[in-house]
């Protein structure tokens, strides 16, 4: 809804009567200001309580039509004149007075200015009131047929270029309505004549009224003959302005057919206002617009509004759909087939739909964040795997999971990559053939084909409905743990830099060691051609040329003298972090338009990987890059396909089934807790869950992996958050005022099928890649483990402990639990992961970081349910189904496509009449109303 307040007024040119726009509305008010030059910050309307009082009783005495028949403003003119000429508000010779006034100058603010009407525009105008004169003296009906020269001849014609600043519209839906508001002082009126006119069906008034061509609904008129009190009729009419944007009166408005209805609304309006005393605010000052939180009933009559999801929906379930077992074997898979395949072409064509710039940026933000992971962890499996596998091995794993995933999984947003407990289930597996003997492969490959038989069974019986027993308490605790693991890894990668490239406190000891190049000379002597081997030295030589040509040892501390190498990679990580993370609060800042912000914020990684990289060039300084094979073959003179029959014996074979069930437990709780933190309900995902499918796929992904002797991949929970993260939807179209709507994420695969395929393909782009600086892909891991930090309970919570009461930020989660125990929950979450971060961290008892996510569910389970109550649960955490809900069989809540709009409110009509008959309930949808 559109509303537009005008003030008949003086213009300063030729002292003539204009109305003269003081004020507008699309959701808060906007006042003209700056004389008459702009519009002012969107603010709350501030009203005073005797003009609500007097606009009740406008309404109840004045001229109210619920159903006038106007096909422009001409004619609504006319009919507002015979309105109060039947009434006898106004005599015959008054009439023409109204009516000129009424067809007065209008001045809106377009273009910074205050402008009449030009042109053809005006000249219709003028005609119109001489037209208008003359029909009244004949005859007072507005139904006569007009005449080709009055306005509503034809349909009103395109307002001229320069009268129009059609920007406003971008704020405007599709089907907007609008309401005029038109106030003044009238000398000669015997008293004041009001009216409120509801059109049948909206007309195009514009460039008369309203200052958008947006079809008018709505028009209230006051004339006042004097004032009781300063600015009284303005302030009628701005309490007029904030009913219409009002969501009880609009409803009202738009659905009574009774008038005193009206007066009713006001009355429900006014009980809903809250009054400041007097002299602790002054008017003049502006209440900016703050979240809304709209939770009580309101109702007028018989017609009520409620802010629940439509239809009354029952309060939400601990389980859903595809968290509660059939009792069928595989009944979750086939659910989450049948739930996911009507989505399966959307799942492609959502690509391009809204800003393709988003989807892009997302794609390349993917391939450079996950193939900085996969070298990286690469590098360390050819370190501790001596050499069986490397970054080539990964980089196919990384290709063949992150498409086939893709294409085949339920949940297409989370990101399959290396993570740290695979790594380490790698480096154990690899010691215990060492130990015994086994060829490290082929042993594998048993490994692997057990854990997707166990896999395989868990999903036939539907045991990924345990997954509801993960709360917010576990999710939180294991997405800080990854987050935090991302920052130590910068960290870490930059400790690796100053190892290469040390700081010198004192060079004096670096020119007094030059750099040698050791190695061996083989030499034959005669006659005997007897070979001798003696140790050589070449002084100044590179070390790299003398480790790659001379297959020497490069001695001295000049060899790896790398003045300000060190201080340059912590400058370029730091750089593109604070690079990516000023761009990620540009989207949010009030600088340029916000189509601008949002095409610059979805390339900020990109850009600052540009940008670092660009910097790096130019200073010149051998900064160490990303190592990418340059050829694609197994590191290991090998085929690409193992062969599972070089065992030593069979029962290696039935053994490796032990190994496997700690990897199944691993793979369960890394791939499903990443899956419920991105399918959680703040995500507002509408497609629908998959995780019996996901599992299905990692299943195959195993299986084909054990074959080719690549690593195993599971769903990498920062990638996954970030990835959400980059195809957030908001709203494009809201009022000034309103912050732009959260709608939900763009669900879609080809984001991470495109970003694997190049992943799949890089060792054809090694020369594009190595251009990239490490520092600068150190710095995104910075970034990523950072961004996914913040907006987490949990981190929230952690900085409660260190802030002073009156400095707290008000969590609508610390309204209802006490400080003392909302520090309690905080405490043991925090002991919950100081215990993760020891067994993650101990490489003793690394392989047991799975059971410790398991434990963390039991102290869920049994520790918070004896020591919280479910009201503070509920607020602090998520509610909790028991086992017995969750494994006993029966089909699941239906989950359907959620749509992506919140939900619209359902006004009805109560059961229970004012006189006790029993009625039917009546259900105002919001489908034709703006």
């Amino acid at each position: 809804m559109f509303c537009e307040l005008m003030e008949l007024s003086t213009t300063r040119e030729d002292d003539d009567v204009a109305w003269r726009e003081l004020s507008r509305w699309i959701k808060y008010e906007q006042t003209v200001e700056g004389g008459g030059t702009r519009f002012s910050k969107p603010h709350i309307t501030l009203l005073n309580v005797q003009s609500v009082l007097q606009l009740r009783n406008c309404l109840k005495r004045g001229v109210v039509i619920l159903n006038a028949h106007c096909t422009s403003y001409r004619s609504l003119v006319e009919l507002l004149i015979k309105s109060w000429n039947e009434r006898h508000d106004i005599d015959v010779d008054m009439s023409s007075t109204v009516r000129d006034v009424l067809h007065a100058t209008k001045l809106h603010l377009t273009r910074s200015r205050l402008r009449k009407i030009t042109g053809d525009h005006a000249n219709k105008v003028e005609e119109g009131k001489r037209q208008s004169r003359h029909s009244v003296q004949s005859s007072p009906s507005v139904d006569e047929p007009p005449t080709p020269t009055s306005l509503n001849a034809s349909p009103p014609s395109s307002p001229a270029p320069a009268s129009v600043d059609n920007s406003g519209m971008k704020n405007m839906p599709k089907d907007s309505e609008s309401a005029i508001i038109l106030v003044g002082h009238v000398d000669g009126l015997v008293r004041p004549v009001t009216a409120f006119v509801r059109l049948t069906e909206p007309q195009m008034m514009h460039p008369e009224v309203p200052e958008l061509p947006i079809p008018v609904r709505f028009a209230f008129v006051l004339l006042n003959p004097h004032e009781h009190y300063q600015n009284e009729t303005i302030s009628i009419g701005r309490t007029m302005g904030a009913l219409m944007v009002d969501e009880i009166f609009k409803k009202v408005a738009y659905n009574t057919n009774e008038p005193f209805t009206l007066a009713d609304a006001v009355e429900e309006f006014f009980s809903q206002v809250v009054a400041v005393p007097p002299g602790k605010w002054n008017p003049a000052n502006r209440w900016e617009p703050q979240d809304e939180a709209e939770t009580e009933l309101r109702s007028v009559g018989k017609l009520q509004i409620d802010y629940s999801s439509e239809g009354g929906a029952e309060p939400h379930e601990h389980t859903i759909s595809g968290l509660r077992r059939t009792g069928k074997l595989f009944g979750g898979l086939r659910e989450d087939i049948q739930r996911k395949l009507p989505f399966y072409i959307s799942d492609y064509t959502d690509f391009f739909r809204g800003r393709i710039s988003q989807s892009l940026a997302a794609t390349l933000f993917l391939f450079f964040a996950n193939i900085t992971t996969i070298i990286t962890f690469g590098a360390v499996m050819d370190q501790v795997l001596h050499h069986q596998m490397s970054a080539v091995e990964n980089l196919l794993a990384g290709g063949i999971s992150g498409v086939l995933f893709g294409l085949f999984s339920g949940q297409p947003l989370n990101i399959l990559s290396a993570t740290g407990p695979t790594l380490v289930f790698e480096k154990i597996l690899y010691q215990l053939c060492v130990d015994n003997g086994w060829d490290f492969l082929p042993a594998r490959f048993w490994v692997g084909i057990w854990t997707a038989t166990f896999l395989l069974i868990l999903v036939a019986t539907d045991m990924s409905a345990l997954v509801s027993l993960i709360t917010r308490f576990t999710e939180e605790a294991f997405a800080t743990l990854i987050s935090i693991v991302f920052i130590v890894q910068a960290i870490e990668k930059l400790i690796d830099i100053s190892n290469e490239a040390p700081l010198y406190a004192d060079p004096k000891p670096v020119y007094s060691s030059p750099c040698f190049c050791h190695f061996n000379v083989t030499s034959f002597i005669e006659p005997n051609n007897t070979a001798t081997t003696t140790l050589a030295k070449l002084k100044d030589i590179d070390p790299y040329d003398c480790e790659a040509n001379k297959h020497g040892k490069p001695v001295g501390l000049q060899c790896f003298f790398k003045p300000d190498v060190f201080m340059f990679s912590v400058v370029l990580a730091l750089g593109t972090f604070a690079i990516a993370f000023a761009i990620k609060l540009f989207r949010t800042s009030r600088f340029f338009p916000s189509k601008i912000r949002q095409s610059v914020a979805d390339f900020g990684v990109f850009l600052a990987i540009v940008i670092m990289t660009a910097i790096s060039f130019f200073v010149g300084l051998s900064v160490p890059t990303l190592q990418v094979p340059s050829s694609f073959r197994p590191t290991l003179d090998r085929s690409w396909i193992v062969d599972p029959r070089q065992i030593d014996n069979w029962w290696v074979a039935v053994v490796a089934g032990l190994p496997a069930i700690f990897y199944t437990i691993l793979i369960v709780m890394d791939q499903q807790i990443t899956a419920v933190i991105v399918n959680r309900k703040d995500n507002q995902l509408r497609k629908g869950l998959g995780y019996h499918l996901d599992l299905l796929i990692i299943v195959c992904l195993i299986v084909i992996c054990s074959f080719l002797g690549i690593p195993f991949y599971v769903a990498a929970t920062v990638l996954s958050i970030m990835h959400v993260d980059s195809l957030r939807l908001q709203s494009e179209c809201s009022a000034p005022g309103v912050k732009p709507q959260f709608l939900g994420v763009k669900e879609q695969r080809l984001t991470a099928i495109i970003a694997h395929i190049m992943i799949g393909f890089s060792v054809l782009l090694t020369p594009v890649i190595k251009l990239v600086p490490l520092p600068v892909l150190v710095g995104i891991f910075l970034y990523m483990g950072v961004v996914s930090l913040i907006g987490q309970q949990f981190v929230q919570r952690i900085l409660l402990l260190f802030m002073p009461l009156k400095h707290q930020p008000d969590y609508g989660w610390l309204r209802m639990v006490r400080m003392k125990r909302v520090h309690l929950f905080t405490l043991i979450q925090i002991l919950s992961m100081v215990g993760l971060f020891a067994v993650k961290y101990t490489k003793q008892i690394s392989i047991m970081f799975p059971l410790m996510l398991v434990f963390m569910v039991l102290i869920r389970m049994f520790v918070l349910e004896r020591l919280f109550s479910p009201q503070e649960l509920a607020a602090l955490d998520d509610p909790l189904p028991s086992v017995k809900e969750v494994m006993s069989p029966g089909e699941g809540k239906t989950h359907d496509a959620v749509e992506m709009e919140t939900y619209p409110m359902v006004i009805k009509e109560k059961a229970e009449a004012p006189n006790g008959n029993e009625e039917g309930k009546i259900k105002f949808g919001l489908v034709n109303e703006p």
